[in-house]
């Protein structure tokens, strides 16, 4: 695997960037009937899956970016929704969401 360069780094954030981003555009795709945003969105991912393709291919374990990213990306999208959004939650709501993430984050390493 590549060394944790400004590069890997790099390429985690745009994927996992992509992830959020492209999670928070489905709603407006209207279920992929609105060609705007419905392009946008492919587009989004796609970059996304070439950045996490890119770092498999570096040398990346699939069995710690996978974990990674299944943390990340749903932590960034709960935060979003509840802070930005306003999307009601509960503190143990979203303590427990947290706790889970946190949960398969770690398991990746182990």
């Amino acid at each position: 695997m590549e060394a944790l360069t400004a590069r890997v780094v790099t390429l985690f954030v745009v994927c996992a960037a992509g992830q959020v981003a492209g999670s928070l555009m489905l709603g407006r795709t209207a279920a992929f009937t609105h060609p705007g945003w419905s392009a946008a969105c492919a587009l989004t991912y796609a970059v996304s899956l070439w950045a996490l393709a890119t770092l498999i291919r570096g040398g990346g374990p699939l069995s710690l970016l996978m974990p990674l990213l299944a943390a990340t990306v749903p932590l960034v999208v709960i935060l979003i929704a509840v802070f930005v959004a306003g999307e009601p939650a509960s503190w143990p709501r979203l303590a427990l969401l947290t706790l889970a993430c946190a949960i398969i984050g770690v398991s990746g390493t182990l």
